[in-house]
């Protein structure tokens, strides 16, 4: 075990030239547990570089056991010292080593690694954790009472699941990964029941007939865009276009028609018959601008009567998931999708957004279950619980964070679902897609001030690589 400290403090401390290469002194801040000895291990090694290390702790009083007392011993072997967090000033230094509190922690942080934090997360100056920012969880990726705010994170032969989603993915910062030399030995014991993924981990889809026609790929009907809510539908019908639906509809209130088909003749629009549309469609998307008058109740309620007698895929997001919050009576679809972002998921399953947040893997497996289908948890590290697994997508930034970008993904959803794609494989695949365009959409032309629909050509690039 003492060698496994000494690989993961090893793998730490070369990050450091990595990613802060102007860095001269650097300050390790330890705990008396096992994360500590990690960061005794980290600052020998500076030390031994030539960098200027200064170790400290909350907690320097207290008597070490075990590795953790090992690793002590050859830091103060090479003439280091440990010093009284409380007279440090962090700003003086060029990068502070976070090694106070590891993956044992269950219950809230206490004093004196509370007021420790605190004065670190004030500094300006960056941190790098060890294994996991001190105060967060790590199945969850919840703040126990509070938490580091990371830099960057090197964790350790498994990536735990709380650094890689909601709040939890916000602290840990950019997430390094080193398996010790251990990874696949642990991976035959312990089979880990989250999986991330990403749009590149997927081969590229089937090449298309070439005597198909344009019903080959699906008739796509977007149901939305109530009263002064166009834009939401509209998006959702370019992005099925865009990721290949063959024939896309979308029906929506009389006064939003004009809006809807200006500039995008290639959608099909239409305000009555819905009973004909959906005769006439193979997948449904419903919900984006749908609103919660009585035109959307009725909509609504004539949709779901339908589906009672004629099951298709279908995917459900924003006021139809408001509404369905409302629906007394189950309905079992062979292939349904929902996509709520945490307040959308908080009325689905009546608690607050604060339940939802508190364990996302958990909220997105109760969602599944109560629905029967697919689930698209959305924010940070989008969870997607389909087929029994679940799933954590790499994919995305905070640039995504804007209007509309839901209602696309709902449309390349629907897409997919159009082309013959299970809900389980179209949620995770088009999850991963959405987020990819949105990553490339970051790197052309920056995070701030990216619209929903600047991944058109991105979603179309992608899914024809």
């Amino acid at each position: 075990m003492y060698d496994l400290m000494e690989r993961a403090g090893d793998a730490a401390f070369h990050l450091i030239p990595l990613n802060w290469p102007d860095a001269k002194k650097i300050i390790v801040v330890v705990g008396s547990g096992n994360n500590g000895g990690d960061g005794f291990v980290v600052a020998r090694l500076a030390k031994l570089a030539g960098y200027s290390v200064t170790l400290c702790s909350p907690v320097s009083n207290k008597a070490l056991n075990g590795d953790a007392l090992t690793a002590q011993q050859a830091w103060l072997a090479e003439g280091g010292s440990i010093e009284d967090e409380r007279q440090v000033q962090y700003g003086r230094f060029d990068l502070i080593v976070d090694a106070l509190l590891g993956t044992g922690l269950a219950g809230e942080v206490k004093s004196p690694f509370v007021q420790c934090i605190a004065r670190i997360n004030l500094s300006s100056t960056p941190v790098l954790s060890i294994d996991i920012p001190s105060g967060l969880h790590a199945d969850k990726g919840t703040v126990l009472g509070d938490a580091i705010a990371a830099d960057a994170t090197m964790t350790f032969v498994g990536v735990k699941s709380g650094l890689t989603t909601g709040i939890g993915k916000e602290f840990t910062g950019m997430l390094f990964y080193d398996d010790l030399g251990i990874g696949q030995a642990f991976n035959n014991q312990v089979e880990s029941s989250i999986k991330r993924v990403a749009y590149e981990d997927f081969l590229p889809l089937p090449r298309r007939p070439v005597n198909a026609h344009k019903g080959t790929f699906g008739r796509l009907l977007c149901i939305g865009g109530n009263r002064g809510m166009s834009g939401a539908i509209r998006m959702s019908g370019e992005a099925a276009l865009r990721c290949g639906a063959g024939l896309v509809r979308v029906y929506c209130h009389h006064q939003s028609m004009l809006q809807v088909s200006n500039g995008r003749p290639e959608l099909m629009i239409s305000d009555d018959n819905l009973s004909q549309h959906l005769d006439w469609a193979d997948c449904l998307v419903l919900g984006p601008g749908l609103g919660k008058d009585a035109w959307s109740r009725s909509v609504f309620n004539e949709v779901f009567s339908y589906l009672v007698h004629k099951d298709m895929p279908i995917v459900i997001d924003a006021d139809g998931l408001n509404l369905l919050s409302e629906h007394l009576h189950k309905i079992k679809l062979s292939n349904l999708i929902i996509t709520p972002h945490p307040a959308e998921a908080a009325r689905l399953m009546n608690c607050d957004t604060e339940e939802i947040e508190s364990n996302r893997f958990e909220s997105a497996k109760s969602l599944s279950d109560k629905f029967s289908g697919s689930c698209v948890l959305k924010g940070a590290g989008s969870v997607v619980k389909s087929n029994g697994k679940t799933y954590v997508c790499e994919d995305g930034n905070p640039g995504m964070a804007t209007a509309g970008m839901g209602d696309v993904l709902t449309g390349v959803l629907g897409a997919l679902l159009a082309q013959g794609m299970t809900a389980a494989d179209a949620s995770l695949y088009g999850t991963c897609l959405h987020g990819a365009a949105g990553d490339l959409a970051a790197e052309n032309n920056g995070q701030r001030g990216m619209l929903a629909s600047d991944l058109f050509i991105e979603l179309q690039r992608l899914i024809n690589s």
